[in-house]
């Protein structure tokens, strides 16, 4: 009885190698965004622009820093964060159209301030005024009364008014108001709840691509060698980074694990991306 030859990606036929190269030019192309993003969206964690270990440390375990007025100046306010873009909040700004988005924007630029809280025309003449755009994007979920977003709440239910007192809280800047006063403040991470979300959304998706990708890589002509030590490495960085963002909460020195986590899935991806491609292309095919 003859013995079948193992699946070869060179093998396969034009419109295999078609589908299979867009598969991979998307799963490329998303990881390159998302790294854009998480440089974007953590950047400015720690009060300084620019990512560095201190962004990690100040969302995952806290941290301690020294506050001066151009840090005060550089970082934003956490609901100013979340509508710009890349923020979460943002889609649910624009459906408001260009009037919410300007008007809320320029409110929490010049330092979400109460006596404009309520104020109309903000920038353009019929512009809604700030409250009135929480109101009518924010508060469906960010009310006390059970809301999807109860944790910070901008109004008892979801129907009652919004309380500056309560938006103030994410709308002022991230270190209070502008002053030349200098001091040692704490960053706190983020909440569990939200750390919650998000790992639920990573774990479930960032493997299935990445397992998709180790399948096509193990499906090349390269030798079994370099495959036992390269099929590995994206699951296993998945595996450490989320662990370790959980584990950075009580044990600070678990960043590195985050950044090193980071840096080997990027790697390890890329070069199964591209030996995949060369193999789908380029690879012999079995005499």
């Amino acid at each position: 009885m003859m013995q079948p030859y193992p699946i070869r990606l060179a093998t396969l036929s034009l419109p295999a190698k078609i589908t299979l190269t867009a598969f991979l030019a998307l799963v490329g192309t998303g990881y390159l965004v998302a790294a854009a993003k998480i440089n974007v969206w953590h950047s400015e964690a720690d009060g300084v622009p620019g990512m560095s270990a201190d962004d990690l440390r100040a969302t995952y375990h806290g941290l301690e820093t020294t506050v001066t007025a151009q840090i005060r100046e550089a970082l934003p306010a956490p609901m100013l964060r979340e509508i710009r873009p890349g923020g979460s909040m943002r889609k649910h700004l624009l459906k408001g159209g260009d009037p919410a988005e300007r008007a809320l924007t320029a409110w929490l630029e010049q330092g979400a301030k109460a006596e404009t809280f309520d104020k109309t025309g903000l920038v353009e003449a019929g512009d809604p005024s700030p409250k009135q755009i929480i109101a009518q994007r924010c508060t469906e979920c960010h009310h006390a009364d059970g809301g999807d977003a109860q944790e910070t709440p901008y109004a008892a239910n979801a129907t009652a008014e919004p309380q500056y007192e309560l938006v103030a809280k994410l709308a002022l800047p991230a270190f209070g108001p502008a002053t030349d006063k200098t001091e040692v403040r704490r960053i706190e991470p983020v909440s569990a709840r939200k750390l919650l979300h998000v790992t639920h959304a990573h774990i479930l998706s960032i493997p299935v691509f990445t397992l998709a990708v180790t399948v096509l890589f193990l499906m090349t002509g390269l030798g079994q060698g370099f495959k036992l030590v390269v099929a590995p490495l994206p699951m296993i960085a998945v595996c450490v980074d989320i662990g370790c963002w959980w584990l950075a909460r009580p044990f600070e020195p678990a960043i590195y694990g985050i950044m090193a986590a980071g840096a080997l899935f990027g790697a390890g991806l890329g070069l199964q991306i591209l030996c995949v491609l060369g193999s789908l292309w380029f690879g012999k095919r079995p005499a």
